[in-house]
């Protein structure tokens, strides 16, 4: 995630992260690293299982809660899509279809949509830029992104 006080574009490792350990200045780190909650520190009810530790994968959303966002470590880029992960977004995604809210899993700058039929690569995109999402006439669906 990209963190605007340590000069850290998204989709890119921070400089302070100390591999095995964490992070290298978590006692004087930044407001933003401070009160960033992912979704399974949020929800009491998640299960264990969902714990990022175990899943390799953050779960988080979007400032207005449209945007469910599975994001997996670079060097991990397809633990979205084990199990029980993959489960869970693909319910999800069936759940909010056709509400405006979508369902992503991201890697560094890569990114997929989730769909209730299929899984979409966007490639390498800037999401901050936005993303346009609209199902055609015949059930495929056409997706408009920010390029990297």
């Amino acid at each position: 995630m990209a963190v605007e006080a340590l000069g850290k574009p998204a989709g890119v490792t921070c400089d302070h992260v100390r591999q095995g350990k964490g992070c290298g200045i978590y006692d004087r780190r930044p407001n933003a690293c401070r009160t960033f909650e992912c979704v399974w520190l949020m929800d009491e009810e998640m299960p264990h299982r969902f714990r990022p530790d175990q899943t390799k994968v953050v779960l988080d959303q979007d400032a207005k809660g449209q945007w469910l966002i599975a994001r997996c470590d670079p060097g991990n880029p397809q633990a979205w899509r084990r199990a029980p992960m993959y489960a869970a977004l693909k319910g999800r995604a069936r759940d909010t279809w056709g509400s405006g809210k979508i369902v992503l899993a991201t890697a560094g700058r890569r990114a997929w949509l989730i769909t209730p039929g299929e899984d979409i690569d966007l490639g390498e995109v800037d999401l901050s830029a936005g993303l346009r999402v609209t199902e055609r006439a015949d059930g495929s669906v056409a997706v408009e992104a920010g390029r990297a």
